[in-house]
């Protein structure tokens, strides 16, 4: 079991978007749609290519191009934690309809809970959830490598002043959820540059 991981930084907060690749069979899963470009349709290689597009959480940077992953690759199925619903599908809430000419709401195709698995060919993908940056929180953990969205970043952690936001939360998330993971675990963060567990343990000062 491998994958590839591509990495593409977004415009205008540098929002990154991830697509992993299963190596053993070429599907692919997007994860947080904040932009779309021919680089990303390449890498996927066709239409039938993309299995889902997941959201780690339902800010407005992190699925701003979900309309077009959609229109794009109507048989992707769309994964969302349970708690991310009142978010995923209210853009006043979400922020779409504020900052964005897109007025993004609408249902997954599923719902996610804790410890949550799918395969994507032949990887196994763990969802894991996260509350604390927003309700529905969650990482997906991936032949040891963890996105963790805007939970855990680089020396620092998700802000908890927006729309459901909670530090109890997210400090709770981090340290008895994410910090229970191998240290060499990888973290690809919603925002600035991947990191490891065990370097976050040892020298995120937030946590």
């Amino acid at each position: 079991m491998s994958i590839n991981v591509k990495r593409i930084e977004c415009a205008p907060i540098g929002e990154n978007t991830y697509v992993v690749k299963d190596d053993a069979t070429g599907l692919c899963a997007v994860i947080d749609p904040g932009c779309h470009n021919d680089s990303i349709d390449y890498f996927i290689g066709g239409e039938n290519k993309l299995s889902y597009i997941i959201l780690t959480h339902a800010h407005w940077d992190h699925i701003i191009a979900l309309n077009e992953y959609k229109s794009n690759y109507p048989n992707a199925k769309l994964i969302v934690n349970f708690d991310e619903h009142e978010m995923i599908t209210d853009s006043s809430i979400n922020g779409t309809k504020q900052y964005t000419n897109e007025d993004i709401a609408l249902e997954a195709d599923i719902y996610i809970a804790d410890n949550e698995e799918l395969m994507l060919g032949n990887t196994t993908l763990k969802f894991i959830t996260t509350p604390g940056h927003t309700k529905g929180g969650m990482c997906i953990l991936a032949d040891g490598n963890l996105f963790s969205g805007d939970t855990l970043f680089f020396k620092s952690v998700g802000r908890t002043d927006l729309y459901g936001g909670n530090w109890g939360h997210l400090k709770e998330s981090i340290q008895n959820k994410l910090f229970k993971l191998d240290g060499k675990t990888i973290v690809y963060p919603g925002h600035g540059p991947s990191t490891t567990i065990e370097l976050e343990m040892r020298e995120n000062p937030f946590v």
